[in-house]
């Protein structure tokens, strides 16, 4: 009984720890069923975390072991993994492992073949075990319902059932690059669906727009220069000349705030442009990629 606070112990309704091993001590005790305990973890000479600028490059490995490695076997293991922490989207990565530890790789090509659709930042995957045992009982990593292990499992010293890979961008100026489409334009230079030319600065986490005043309106157009925090994408605009506007005074300045997405698909900013003198504030701009 001395292995009966630290091994699961699985019930087909339920699972549970007791302290006294005696069903005698309660004639409604039922059988208990012994199962082997999975470890699983991540391997660190494969990608600790999926980029969500280029998610088919990550190339992951985790290490499928049992916790108790001397101890009694699973009939096999099969690797599986599940998208947004939604246990009704299992995916098997790898059936009927059955040596232990056993090393699995995981690339990001297969992740979007097997959910069907591309990694987006903020994705996350958690890969589990579902184990079968010599008798044939399967347990799940990800059930529906109910919990996979016995109440305290992971307490244990050392115990790893599940390891997770997460889509994280990190800012990159060269990320920012193209044209992009104008989502909200609150100074009203640009319509809905027109586009706007976005490239790196030239100083360190800068990026260059070439937005107002837009052709249609104005001359002399002078890119407008954002400086982004690397850590939280706040962007700062020091005021500046962007151009003349027909029929005001030359030299219209820009200054104002915002944030962009670190993947480099989206751009939103709160704008103050200044004609003559005079400002007119709190324009919103945002364009996607």
């Amino acid at each position: 009984m001395k292995k009966v606070i630290i091994f699961g112990l699985l019930f087909s309704s339920f699972s549970a720890f007791f302290n006294s091993c005696r069903k005698e001590d309660n004639v409604k005790l039922p059988d208990l069923i012994r199962a082997p305990l999975p470890k699983v973890t991540k391997d660190p000479s494969g990608d600790d975390v999926i980029s969500g600028q280029d998610p088919a490059a990550f190339a992951g490995k985790v290490v499928v072991d049992m916790y108790f490695p001397n101890d009694i076997k699973p009939q096999k293991a099969d690797v599986v993994v599940i998208r947004n922490g939604d246990n009704a989207s299992v995916k098997t990565l790898q059936a009927d492992v059955t040596s232990f530890p056993t090393t699995v790789s995981i690339t990001g090509t297969q992740l979007e073949t097997l959910f069907g659709q591309p990694i987006v930042a903020g994705d996350n995957f958690d890969i589990g075990v579902d184990l079968t045992t010599t008798d044939g009982l399967k347990f799940e990593a990800f059930p529906i319902t109910g919990l996979p292990y016995a109440a305290g499992t992971a307490a244990q010293p050392g115990s790893s059932t599940t390891v997770q890979y997460v889509a994280v961008c990190e800012f990159n100026k060269a990320s920012f690059n193209g044209n992009y489409t104008v989502v909200q334009d609150d100074w009203a230079d640009f319509a809905v669906g027109d586009l706007v030319a976005v490239k790196p600065g030239t100083g360190e986490n800068e990026i260059s727009i070439l937005a107002y005043p837009s052709p249609a309106f104005g001359t002399n157009r002078k890119p407008m220069i954002l400086k982004v925090d690397p850590t939280t994408w706040e962007v700062t605009i020091d005021e500046q000349v962007i151009g003349d506007y027909n029929g005001a005074p030359p030299g219209a300045t820009a200054r104002g705030t915002g944030t962009v997405n670190p993947c480099g698909d989206e751009i939103s900013l709160l704008v103050t442009i200044n004609i003559g003198g005079d400002d007119y504030e709190d324009n919103v701009l945002i364009l996607h990629k």
